[in-house]
């Protein structure tokens, strides 16, 4: 049984084809493309303007940004699942509800922050503590703007949806780069960064249509807590064979394994728009029984292309991708990082819709590849054995049996009601 917070409500999404949803999805995989793409010069300028003590400490407070904004992202999936994906959009009091959903969520979050600020300074030696007080300022809009993009997402508003994302992401370049030219600092950086992104939850809130604020938050509030919990497990399986790599490799290795990663994440990125398109069809069981195959399906088609290209350039892309100083230890085994990515694309569409039928077994799923694959390294370095090639191998196989699971789930159909 599903949830009832995520059952469409005033109706349901009209069949629909597999290829009238790739126009959609390759333009949503494009805005994803970009706003990324947005990321990486941002992080390249900041590395470039910032010494390196000083680029580092911002680093890692993107990190901490990377974490706060898990609650966002689970706000934004508990959104289109709510909405259900009616073409015909929905009336103001429902979207009213998920906008101050989204401000309690973001108000939450804040919160939290605010309690961990002192913590999270010493820990990461901060040296100016205001640099936190403008992140824990920057989560706010951070977790509005997913509550946009959701309610952009579960209307099919596909054209907004994109350009809200771009947007987003080219505030935060903006923003930041104009911080850093400004002040020169990781806290100037953040400032900008904040100011300029909550232009962009001023947006975000008119391309949604203004909607107001209203009671009855609790149930977004339980269903985005429980999208939470899984996304969480992904992200950290997404950068777990990463961080791996940097705990146990020698630092050469690590950069070499840092550089094949781009192609993991080229692969998982790549195919994006699928899974934005196919979520809200989700909430219902018989659009989710004719169109999960079919993304499926698409999704590993575009990641075999990619794999199969990438196995054709064998040692010739690593050095394509970093210079001529990588490939030595990977040699042509680049094409697993792509493997890597594609399984983790297809666990990704897996796992929306195990939260889509409250399935804790597919949340559970997550977690415990995640333990799975960090054990098995464990074992490998203790016994001299580790290399990047058995790091990414592991994790390759670690997706491999997730995506199994996931697969046999649902060919069974089956779903686990929750409490209550």
């Amino acid at each position: 049984m599903a949830d009832p917070l995520i059952r469409p409500v005033d109706g349901a999404l009209p069949e629909a084809p597999p290829a009238r949803l790739l126009g959609p999805a390759a333009l949503v995989s494009a805005a994803f493309l970009a706003t990324n793409a947005l990321a990486y010069v941002f992080t390249v300028l900041a590395a470039r303007l910032l010494a390196p003590a000083a680029f580092g400490e911002l680093a890692a407070l993107l990190s901490v940004l990377l974490v706060g904004t898990v609650p966002a992202t689970g706000l934004q999936t508990a959104a289109a699942l709510h909405l259900g994906g009616s073409a015909g959009g929905r009336p103001p009091a429902v979207l009213a509800r998920l906008h101050a959903a989204a401000w309690v969520t973001g108000l939450l979050v804040v919160g939290c922050g605010v309690l961990a600020a002192v913590p999270l300074s010493r820990l990461l030696h901060l040296s100016d503590p205001a640099a936190v007080a403008w992140l824990v300022a920057l989560l706010l809009p951070s977790t509005l703007i997913p509550g946009y993009l959701g309610m952009l997402q579960g209307s099919e508003r596909y054209g907004r949806l994109a350009t809200v994302n771009a947007s987003y992401g080219l505030a935060k370049l903006v923003g930041g780069v104009g911080g850093l030219v400004v002040g020169g600092t990781p806290t100037a950086a953040l400032a900008g960064m904040t100011l300029a992104v909550a232009a962009g939850a001023l947006a975000g809130w008119a391309g949604c249509g203004r909607p107001g604020l209203t009671r009855g938050v609790r149930g977004p509030l339980v269903a985005a807590l429980r999208a939470s919990g899984a996304l969480l497990g992904f992200v950290l399986l997404l950068n777990l064979d990463l961080l791996l790599a940097r705990h146990h490799l020698a630092p050469a290795d690590a950069g070499e394994y840092a550089v094949g990663s781009i192609v993991t994440k080229i692969a998982f990125w790549l195919p994006q728009g699928v899974g934005v398109v196919l979520l809200p069809r989700l909430a219902d069981e018989a659009h989710r029984r004719q169109a999960l195959p079919a993304a499926l399906a698409l999704v590993g088609g575009v990641g075999a292309l990619l794999t199969l290209a990438t196995a054709a350039l064998g040692s010739y892309a690593m050095p394509l991708l970093g210079g001529s100083a990588y490939g030595d230890t990977l040699g042509g085994a680049t094409w697993l990082f792509a493997a890597l990515g594609t399984l983790l694309a297809l666990a990704q569409l897996l796992l929306y819709s195990g939260i889509a039928t409250s399935d804790r077994l597919a949340i559970g799923a997550v977690w415990l590849a995640a333990g799975v694959e960090g054990a098995v390294v464990q074992v490998l370095s203790a016994a001299g054995r580790l290399s990047v090639v058995a790091i990414v191998a592991t994790a390759v196989g670690s997706a491999v049996l997730l995506v199994l699971g996931g697969l046999l789930r649902s060919r069974s159909g089956r779903t686990v009601p929750p409490h209550g």
